[in-house]
């Protein structure tokens, strides 16, 4: 029997109306704005505590933290640790996984083919996350949330709205040899990654201030913090090389973070100046190559170190325990990734002050521990992408080593180390690499405004004949020390040799005033030439009061991060020993030079620091504990 064409049509539609019921009936009652992706079931291997939200990609870069070196100036740029393709995805607690992501329309219109660096908001109902668009839009990295039920994706950096980079950008020019104008330049050549969010203020690393770094061409990252309601974020940090993987602790709100501490500059050999190495001559100490975790306060203050060791210290995270979780290099090399878990305030090295060929002596105090890394079938694993995650555990992504990037997949371990653990496999799918896994749960902390620091009734120069013999006439900030040759009030882990001698690394007694030197960054808004590299500059020379206190205005700008010292009565570089020696009979000998980081001054900004003391030892205790609401 013939069915008539007309009933034809009308079963279709009755059958499409139903198909579509039923998918809206679905997405009400389970709670999710996106369907279940039904063939992902099959890669899950056991089910989380709590919903987990990851990325899926085509290629580990993930697990890069440098920024890859530029390849010259053709449109649209290196785009840094970008994957063919990228997926965010979430596992529910039932082991139901969804697709938060991919195929899915924006607002605009555009979609989304790479994302990477998830993470929660405070109030654990929305994920904030670095995206790329498809063609035919540049593909540079910009923020976007989603909810964690899967509703309302979002672009909230980069729009028409965002004024792009404070500094025009390196040079672009497009297939028909064309160069970009300024304008565009400015709006589309900066990349946004790394959100975390603090509830009065989106931060992120961001390349918006454009340099190359020096002796080498790869874009610099800093630490940025947008607070809502502002027109325009403003950088929290001044490297020139990269800062990334920002993340916001209950800890008295202070915000954990990698710095890539790549200063080029070291302390000539008779102690009279600091220049870079690039320049020749013999040098007193080395110039620096070390990834550390950093801290910062929301206004910008109590800058310093929160773990720093001879390897390096990528994505470090508060535990429940109290102690930092982060990713490290394993010492079989190979690229193998480790991780690990270390006190807050963990002190084993000195870089930028300690004498050319010195170390520190061996010290004693705090924990550092590493995860085991072999499954239950005895494989070694290579490792990395910690986080927390209630209760008393830690996320990782992790393979076996040797294996193709397509075996990483989701892995949960204890947090107790000390004894025999097994990770716990949740999710892998074959095809991709799974990795940066954040657990989905509600913090309780207290947020606060945190304004910058301001010097209300200080009277600032309006110019100022530097060292150099240039007339500065830009804008000012002042820097304010008050502990520069007295003992920092707390002591940090590892001021004990393993003789039970100390301090370790013991103030200096012998500064009498300040010198400060600028490492302009790279230009490219020369007609002709696309790339002017950063000059090195000795701005000037502030002398301690009779109190033994720094007060100082300094050139601020964000095209000037400065290099701090401490010069002796002679104008030389400080430098003293230290008396504590280790078993061996080994100590340790110092120069005055903060030169493990570059420092930002902002205009008409008031900046206080403590101490003047080596490898920024001092650090008040905190409590780091996770915490869930």
């Amino acid at each position: 029997m013939r069915i008539p064409r007309r009933l034809k049509i009308a079963g279709l539609l009755v059958g499409s109306l139903a198909l579509a019921g039923g998918v809206a009936a679905y997405l009400l009652f389970s709670g999710m704005g996106v369907p279940e992706a039904h063939d992902l079931r099959a890669f899950v291997k056991s089910h989380p505590p709590v919903p987990v939200v990851f990325t899926s990609r085509t290629e580990p870069t993930a697990f890069e933290a440098a920024a890859p070196e530029g390849e010259g100036f053709t449109y649209p740029g290196t785009i840094p640790w970008a994957a063919k393709e990228g997926r965010l995805r979430l596992l529910q607690t039932d082991g139901k996984v969804y697709e938060l992501t991919w195929g899915r329309e924006l607002p605009d219109g555009g979609t989304l083919v790479d994302v990477m660096s998830p993470s929660v908001s405070l109030d654990g109902e929305r994920i904030l996350f670095a995206g790329r668009k498809a063609p035919p839009d540049p593909g540079r990295w910009r923020i976007y949330e989603v909810g964690v039920d899967g509703r309302n994706l979002r672009q909230l950096t980069g729009g028409p709205d965002d004024p792009g980079c404070v500094a025009l950008p390196p040079m672009r020019y497009a297939a028909d040899g064309s160069l970009l104008s300024p304008e565009d330049r400015r709006r589309t050549d900066y990349d946004d990654v790394d959100p975390t969010d603090r509830g009065v203020a989106l931060w992120f690393a961001s390349s918006r201030l454009p340099d190359l770094g020096r002796d080498h061409t790869r874009r610099a990252t800093q630490i940025w913090a947008w607070p809502k309601g502002e027109p325009e974020p403003r950088p929290m940090s001044a490297n020139r090389n990269n800062d990334r993987w920002p993340f916001y602790t209950f800890a008295e709100e202070l915000v954990l973070f990698s710095l890539w501490s790549r200063n080029r500059e070291a302390v000539t050999e008779d102690g009279s100046e600091i220049r870079p190495v690039s320049a020749g001559d013999g040098y007193a100490t080395g110039a620096t190559d070390l990834w550390m975790a950093a801290r910062m306060h929301p206004s910008g203050d109590q800058f310093g170190y929160a773990v720093k060791i001879p390897e390096p210290v990528w994505r470090p995270r508060p535990l429940f325990n109290g102690r930092v979780a982060f990713m490290t290099s394993h010492p079989a090399g190979g690229g193998r990734l480790r991780i690990a878990q270390a006190d807050f305030g963990y002190l084993r090295v000195a870089p930028s002050s300690l004498e050319t060929g010195g170390r520190l002596p061996n010290q004693v105090g705090g924990q550092l521990l590493y995860a085991p890394d072999r499954d239950q079938d005895g494989r070694e694993l290579t490792a990395g992408c910690p986080s927390p995650c209630p209760d008393s555990l830690v996320l990782c992504a992790a393979a076996p080593v040797g294996s193709a990037p397509g075996a990483f997949g989701l892995y949960l371990y204890p947090e107790e180390w000390s004894t025999p653990q097994f990770p716990q496999p949740l999710f892998d799918d074959p095809r991709l690499v799974d990795a940066e896994p954040v657990a989905v749960y509600r913090r309780p902390i207290a947020v606060t405004q945190h304004p910058p620091p301001t010097t209300p009734g200080a009277t600032q120069p309006s110019k100022l004949r530097l060292l150099s013999d240039r007339l500065y006439e830009g804008p000012f900030g002042m820097l304010h020390n008050s502990m520069i040759n007295v003992p920092a009030p707390d002591p940090f882990l590892g001021q004990k040799t393993d003789t039970g001698a100390g301090p370790v690394v013991p103030p200096p007694t012998n500064i009498k005033s300040i010198v400060f030197y600028g490492a302009h960054r790279d230009r490219f808004d020369d007609p002709v030439n696309p790339r002017i590299a950063g000059e090195w500059e000795k701005l000037l020379t502030a002398p301690l009061d009779k109190q033994g206190h720094l007060r100082a205005w300094v050139p601020a700008g964000r095209a000037t991060p400065t290099v701090l010292a401490g010069l002796d009565e002679n104008g030389k570089i400080a430098r003293w020993t230290s008396p504590a020696k280790d078993s061996a009979g080994r100590s340790a000998t110092f120069y005055a030079i903060a030169g493990d980081h570059y420092s930002g001054t902002r205009p008409d900004g008031y900046h206080f620091c403590l101490g003047c003391h080596t490898g920024h030892t001092f650090i008040t205790p905190v409590d780091l504990r996770e915490r869930t609401k």
